[in-house]
């Protein structure tokens, strides 16, 4: 990223930029598109471009999108009728992503995580797969419910401080090391896509369909959609990175090691059950919102108010506020701002219409297509809420001319924000890397399979899911 680069490269960055908006600025309109709209095009351009290439923060550049679309007409500060900039940043889905950071804060204060590993290593058997299958599973079901950053990173803290501990596992050596701290920030990418509770980008997704089409998709639907996938694409990315690396054998010091960590019963405490029957509550709220209605942001939020009820008392308010990424939030607001204004301009219709509308695409080509080239697009763009704000409504647009559900661009669009098997400066990998136990080759090369297995499971299975499901 060029945040690291010399402060000459980084000012290089920003000047390009901004003459993408200065050549937009002085370029005649489009037929058919305003001078509104063709600046909300060169702002998600200009905003892509610094986004990939970061010479400031991802929220600071989404920041200063959002100042400029009432400059350009796009959107106004204030307004009678009609979205502002500030409504267009207010949504729901910020208010989710506040909930599931304290829940995630409460919840790694706990003996869950441990407890669901010490109960999978059981079934282990002294096999060094196993060992590395039993780590991504536990993280698979602990990311279905919180953050992949945080769950990434609390699994390779347990994994380093004691098998690989035990084993002496050298990084940067270590084939086994290196295949269980890969499998780790996979696992933590695919548990988040199975549940909308799993991944921020969800939300978000589910937020803006619902925001440009009426389309609510409930907690009960999701799953049923999403989870058949993401199990299966456990078990490919499980299969890629032991064929890629091919872990070698377990000591039997770490195997006698292992069986006694795994016979660890230490018992919960009261913060541990407070915690597991708040959790409870919550998914078992979800899991009725299929009949109740109830909103689900709302009762992350019920949620996050009953962690510091009087008695309950699970999280203190400081918690909170350290457990917040603050980058995240302003991000998230800032790219609903722009998707807002290039929606109210029409841009996306325009742009449709201008390309891919002309051409005679048919709705098969275009599932397979999307399914391809959205993963694609997320190894150039680093920021999940920027895939989402520049993909989302113009593939439902495009989908809508020929017949195809907008929920499933939704889902492909969502997973895409949240997975990216292949580029390990991901932040949910970021935190695993810092242990030097592998190479950003080393990821890239064992990701090449489970993307295509997302690819394959998109175009060909999610469809069908999606259309039995209603939609």
């Amino acid at each position: 990223m060029l945040k690291d680069k010399s402060v000459a490269a980084r000012i290089a960055c920003v000047l390009v930029a901004l003459g993408i908006i200065v050549v937009a600025m002085v370029l005649p309109e489009p037929e058919g598109l305003s001078f509104p709209g063709k600046m909300s095009l060169a702002l998600l351009v200009a905003g892509i471009l610094l986004w990939v290439a970061e010479p400031v923060p991802f929220a600071i550049t989404g920041i200063a999108i959002m100042i400029a679309l009432p400059v350009f007409g796009i959107l106004p500060f204030s307004s009678s009728e009609g979205t502002t900039v500030w409504l267009a940043w207010v949504s729901s889905v910020i208010f989710f992503v506040l909930a599931s950071f304290g829940l995630s804060a409460a919840l790694l204060k706990t003996k869950i995580p441990m407890r669901i590993v010490s109960f999978l290593l059981r079934f282990t058997k002294g096999n060094e797969k196993r060992v590395i299958f039993a780590f991504m599973a536990a993280t698979f079901l602990c990311s279905m419910f919180i953050s992949d950053l945080p769950c990434s990173a609390l699994f390779a803290g347990i994994a380093v401080s004691s098998v690989l501990q035990i084993e002496g596992a050298e990084p940067g050596r270590s084939r086994f090391g290196r295949t269980l701290m890969i499998s780790i920030p996979y696992a933590a990418c695919i548990g988040g896509g199975a549940l909308p509770s799993g991944s921020s980008m969800n939300i978000m997704a589910m937020g803006m369909l619902e925001a440009s089409t009426g389309i609510q998709i409930s907690f009960l639907d999701w799953a049923v959609m999403c989870t058949p996938i993401a199990v299966v694409l456990l078990f490919v990315a499980y299969f890629s990175v032991v064929l890629v690396h091919k872990p070698d054998p377990l000591s039997p010091k770490t195997l006698e090691r292992i069986a006694e960590f795994s016979a660890n019963k230490e018992k919960f405490d009261a913060l541990d059950w407070k915690v597991l029957a708040i959790f409870v509550l919550t998914f078992g709220l979800w899991l009725g919102s299929n009949w109740t209605g109830w909103d689900l942001t709302g009762i992350a939020l019920l949620a996050l108010v009953l962690c510091f009820v009087p008695g309950i008392e699970v999280l203190s308010w400081d918690e909170f506020v350290d457990s917040v990424s603050w980058n995240v939030i302003l991000l998230i607001g800032s790219v609903q701002a722009l998707a807002g204004g290039i929606r109210q301009q029409g841009s996306a219709s325009w742009f449709l219409q201008a390309s891919i509308g002309k051409l005679a695409v048919g709705a098969g080509l275009l599932v397979v297509a999307t399914a391809i080239v959205v993963p694609l697009i997320r190894l150039f763009i680093p920021v999940g809420p920027a895939l989402i704000g520049t993909t989302l409504l113009p593939l439902c647009m495009i989908g809508d001319a020929f017949g195809i559900s907008p929920v499933f661009f939704t889902i492909v669009v969502a997973i895409s924000a949240s997975t990216s098997f292949a580029n390990g400066l991901e932040s949910a990998s970021m935190v695993v890397h810092k242990y030097n136990y592998w190479t950003l080759v080393d990821y890239f090369k064992s990701g090449i399979i489970p993307t295509i297995a997302l690819m394959i499971l998109h175009a060909t299975v999610l469809l069908p899911l999606v259309t039995m499901m209603g939609y």
